[in-house]
């Protein structure tokens, strides 16, 4: 604002420190929207999980229907989904874990 050889003024100084003020609050702004987007995505996230959570264990309901009816043609299938049930389950809870530590 000032030439090499001339000290800034007491206004000058001012106006520079409501600049770097003024910066410091639009930063706050932009992470405040930026949270609320991941709030959003979040929350899009969970619905989605619902629903393809209903879906699942209406298959897994259709595989013990069918496993009643014909063990031996849905046994090796059946022991499959259950391995996949285990592993997913375990999965979902891994990342339940860190979503949890993450916003801690």
């Amino acid at each position: 604002m000032g030439s090499k050889n001339c000290e800034e003024t007491p206004r000058q100084k001012m106006i520079a420190m409501m600049y770097l003020v003024l910066t410091a609050l639009l930063a706050l702004n932009v992470s405040k929207d930026i949270l609320n987007a991941f709030i959003v995505v979040n929350e899009s996230m969970e619905s989605t999980n619902i629903t393809l959570s209903q879906k699942v264990e209406g298959n897994y309901a259709m595989f013990e229907k069918q496993m009643a009816i014909s063990p031996e043609k849905v046994k090796e299938n059946y022991d499959k989904a259950m391995e996949v049930k285990k592993l997913s389950d375990e999965l979902v809870g891994y990342i339940e874990d860190i979503k949890i530590t993450v916003i801690s």
